[in-house]
């Protein structure tokens, strides 16, 4: 992940680096993010005073409103899960908003075509985080909070 940050040379409209590596600390160290440091950082969820679980009551509240928006079947342990699971690795393109997830798998010989089914399983696992940041992306901006 170290690597793929110091490596990163794609420049954005003011000449400064377009992909930001917040999670890749050092060589030996990544810290893993969840959903709300996710959101925080990329300036798409209000930050309110610490206390009494408030920000973790409204991300719940926002991702309720999400599946029912578009009418997607949950129930609370769906919403536990979107909430606690951590890709290994993320990317960020302030500047427009972006997010991209990085997963990383071992190659496994033994399978002609594992690289497809881990595609696919790892987009199964995220589609669901994707899906909802785009869409509060997509809210704030009607809104114009962004």
């Amino acid at each position: 992940m170290f690597s793929i940050r110091k490596s990163s040379t794609e420049l954005n409209d003011a000449s400064e680096p377009r992909w930001h590596f917040p999670s890749a600390l050092s060589p030996e160290a990544h810290a893993e993010w969840g959903l709300y440091k996710i959101l925080e950082y990329m300036g798409l969820h209000e930050i309110l005073p610490p206390g009494a679980g408030q920000n973790r009551a409204k991300l719940r509240k926002d991702i309720e409103e999400y599946h029912t928006a578009y009418a997607i079947d949950f129930d609370d342990t769906d919403i536990d899960t979107l909430i606690a699971r951590r890709p290994d690795g993320l990317a960020f393109d302030k500047e427009k908003k972006l997010c991209v997830f990085l997963e990383y798998t071992r190659a496994m010989d033994t399978n002609e075509d594992w690289a497809e089914k881990k595609e696919q399983e790892k987009n199964d696992r995220y589609s669901s985080h994707l899906g909802f940041i785009n869409h509060h992306r997509n809210r704030q901006q009607e809104h114009g909070k962004i």
